[in-house]
């Protein structure tokens, strides 16, 4: 089996984008491969809906082409989903978003959670998003901020997991959230030590996502025409 996941950003160096798949596939059985590549035209990084207009274009194509090349599944490695409904009119494979799957688990695994963005400036480009989703109308308390740069995160692990730990802690006092969700994959992986100082649920959707992912597959659990019928080019735009 082979998982192809797909960056929104085209900024990404091939060390980057080889630590990303040494990370994932912990997530995976031994039998399941997963490659990492980021999109070839577009955004650097996405901060706005216009970065994500932009992006959803790339992503579609990056798309078709693993199809092609025979990848089992799609995983679009961003919270936002970008471009998943256009996407799956182009492929017949499961194409995974990490954020509508993990509200999915948040659904069954918490009765309040709080969604964390890396910046101040995303929440409210992010509630609006969320708020068109059942779950999180019903179940998320807020959207908080760690207010660390996204092509920073990674760069200062010891910070990004003190700013972690100090937003958890004010969602599980303030809002009284029993889950968090990582709302930018670039946090993945920085929540293991989070539930063992806090009473809270850490959902990680960049392993969440690979996993099901993976589950899809071996299940036949994919999308199909009669909800999202395939895309005939009429109008014809450039794939």
């Amino acid at each position: 089996m082979r998982i192809k996941v797909i960056m929104s950003d085209k900024a990404m160096s091939r060390e980057t984008m080889d630590a990303r798949e040494e990370m994932l596939k912990t997530a995976l059985s031994s039998d399941a491969a997963v490659s990492v590549d980021c999109i070839k035209r577009g955004p650097d990084e996405l901060d706005c809906n216009t970065d994500e207009a932009f992006a959803a274009a790339e992503m579609v194509k990056e798309s078709i082409k693993a199809e092609r090349e025979g990848f089992d599944a799609i995983v679009i490695y961003c919270f936002s989903d970008v471009g998943i409904d256009a996407i799956r009119e182009n492929v017949r494979i499961p194409v995974i978003g990490p954020g509508e799957t993990s509200l999915a688990a948040a659904s069954m695994l918490c009765n309040r959670f709080t969604v964390l963005t890396s910046e101040s400036a995303n929440i409210p480009r992010t509630y609006r998003r969320l708020m068109r989703n059942g779950i999180a109308r019903e179940k998320m308390v807020s959207v908080r901020a760690l207010d660390i740069p996204i092509g920073e995160l990674r760069s200062n692990p010891k910070a990004t997991e003190e700013y972690l730990r100090a937003v958890c802690k004010k969602a599980v006092e303030e809002d009284r959230a029993d889950g968090i969700i990582l709302g930018c994959l670039g946090m993945a992986g920085y929540g293991k030590t989070i539930e063992d100082e806090l009473p809270l649920k850490v959902i990680d959707p960049a392993f969440v996502a690979v996993a099901y992912a993976e589950l899809c597959v071996r299940t036949s659990l994919t999308h199909i025409t009669a909800v999202y019928p395939a895309f005939e080019n009429n109008s014809h735009v450039e794939l």
